[in-house]
């Protein structure tokens, strides 16, 4: 048996061409005898990338031809109809056309089209007629194209609008190192202008070609037609203050057509009070982007900043109702409290000290009334069923003031006796720690307190004044917590429990009472000299102190 193997290039060669007919490799293997099998391996597929490049490929082509030529036949129309056509332009847009093809750039650029251009300029108001020592096209390129014209005049001093200092010379009296006398009767000292310098070395060559006798006339030539231009140029400059104001005053009547757009549309949401209230600046202020555009204010575009102006309108509604609404009402409750703490207080009463009116007007109760929608009238009788619930709202109060502070309240352990989770404090009533004699606290200053001094210290109704509740009632809420809730204001002292432990006595158990029934005395190992005794109330504050 004999194995015969058919290469791709003897298939080329049997088929008689250079390439592939087929879209697959194919090769033949003879097993034996006369018979052969022809195997077919098929290509490697094309990937999607390089299919959707293809597509793109060739739509971009076929985009190209369907733009291709779309104003090439414009300037084989009737010259009529085209001169007609072109005349309705502006001199920037001219410009812009003949820049495009060399056919447009032909067609323009004739002499004999001048009077489309100047048809173009005359449509243009308040613009002075074109100058005698430029043409129509110059004319329209100084006036109206964004770009540096001091290279391209042919005046000796720049005649309009924009200037490149790169290519000028600031002063005239460049030719002052001459020694020709042109630079004495043409510049002067108090003579300094912005200069063309190739211009400028080119008159002084034409001047120095000029016989003597004939200079003087030819200076004073040149003085008439710098006075022209420089005429001609304040007639621009003013046309060209005029048009900036213009375009100032229509931007400005845009966006104020845009502003009273969008508060037209803030009233009819209900900010009304508050437009009256602020007024527009803040408003504009706090969204300053918004109201700098110039576009006019579309339904879609509205929706898209709608939540944006509710944040902020809400935001100046709480102003508004804390200084208008609320805090007339505040006034009164404080009136009220007043007269109310004055009077004796009623048999049977359990607190023996009443919150602060901040505090009070905290209350579920009194806050309701003083937040009652702005048009109902709030009085004394209003405030009436509020102050018959107030034994019941102080008790509440007093009890999670009482439990924060107690929460603090954790007696530390003596390793040296007994195991530190035996003098946990969690196995009674938070109420009752307040009575220990460890019970003792720290503020930020080291000034030792217990709870009942907590109660009315001024470090937990710290005064400070806003728009709101605070500079109405003088403070804030009573808490532990700083006013931003960063830090509390007092810790627990555990130098108490030491001193108790060193009396004899158990700081888990131990309550002020017990110590004040004992009479020992302690000293001080830290003084220089063990001989003061104090009693442990001394002791605690002097604990403080010590390292």
């Amino acid at each position: 048996m004999t194995n015969k193997l058919q290469t791709r290039g003897e298939q080329k060669a049997a088929t008689g061409t250079g390439t592939s007919a087929t879209k697959h490799k194919s090769s033949t293997l003879a097993q034996g005898g006369d018979s052969d099998v022809q195997i077919q391996i098929p290509a490697k597929k094309r990937s999607k990338d390089s299919d959707t490049q293809e597509k793109r490929k060739r739509a971009t082509q076929s985009s190209h031809k369907s733009r291709r030529g779309r104003l090439e036949m414009l300037p084989e129309l009737n010259l009529d109809v085209l001169f007609h056509i072109l005349s309705f332009m502006h001199p920037m847009d001219l410009l812009n056309l003949a820049r495009t093809t060399k056919a447009f750039r032909q067609l323009l650029m004739r002499k004999s089209s001048a009077f489309v251009w100047k048809t173009a300029l005359s449509r243009v108001e308040g613009l002075p007629d074109c100058p005698p020592d430029l043409n129509e096209p110059q004319y329209a390129y100084l006036a109206f194209y964004p770009h540096c014209h001091v290279s391209a005049m042919t005046c000796l001093i720049q005649h309009l609008f924009s200037f490149c200092r790169s290519t000028v010379e600031i002063m005239s009296r460049y030719f002052l190192k001459s020694s020709d006398s042109c630079a004495d009767k043409f510049a002067g000292k108090q003579y300094t202008r912005f200069v063309d310098v190739e211009q400028l070395e080119a008159l002084a060559n034409e001047y120095k070609e000029i016989p003597q006798d004939r200079r003087d006339e030819f200076l004073a030539d040149r003085r008439i037609q710098v006075r022209a231009i420089n005429e001609h140029a304040s007639k621009c400059e003013a046309w060209h203050e005029d048009l900036v104001q213009a375009r100032k005053d229509e931007l400005g009547k845009a966006k104020l057509a845009r502003a009273e757009s969008i508060f037209t549309r803030l009233k009819n949401l209900g900010y009304t009070s508050e437009l009256d209230y602020f007024g527009t600046n803040l408003i504009e202020d706090a969204h300053r982007s918004i109201f700098n555009s110039t576009k006019a204010l579309t339904d879609q575009e509205w929706v898209r900043v709608r939540c944006q102006f509710v944040r902020t309108m809400d935001k100046y509604r709480i102003r508004r109702l804390e200084t208008t609404v609320y805090n007339p009402r505040r006034k009164l409750l404080v009136e009220l409290y007043n007269a109310y703490v004055q009077q004796p207080a009623p048999p049977g009463a359990t607190v023996d000290l009443l919150p602060d009116v901040v505090d009070l007007a905290g209350f579920a109760a009194f806050d309701a009334i003083i937040k009652l929608p702005e048009e109902t009238e709030v009085n004394a009788e209003t405030f009436k069923p509020a102050f018959e619930q107030i034994r019941t709202l102080v008790q509440e109060w007093r009890a999670d003031v009482d439990a924060q502070l107690a929460a603090l309240v954790v007696i530390p352990g003596d390793s040296s006796t007994v195991a530190e989770d035996d003098f946990s404090t969690g196995k009674l009533e938070l109420a009752e720690r307040l009575k220990l004699a460890s019970a003792v606290f720290k503020d930020r200053l080291h000034h030792l307190v217990v709870s009942i001094d907590l109660l009315d210290t001024l470090i937990f109704n710290r005064r400070y004044s806003d728009f709101g509740a605070t500079s109405v009632l003088s403070g804030r809420p009573w808490s532990l917590m700083d006013e931003r809730g960063r830090y509390p204001l007092v810790e627990f002292f555990t130098g108490a429990a030491h001193v108790v432990r060193a009396c004899g006595m158990d700081p888990r158990t131990a309550t002020v009472e017990d110590m004040d029934k004992r009479t020992i005395r302690l000293g001080c190992n830290y003084c220089p000299s063990n001989t003061q005794k104090m009693n442990w109330r001394t002791a605690v504050s002097l604990h403080v102190y010590s390292p």
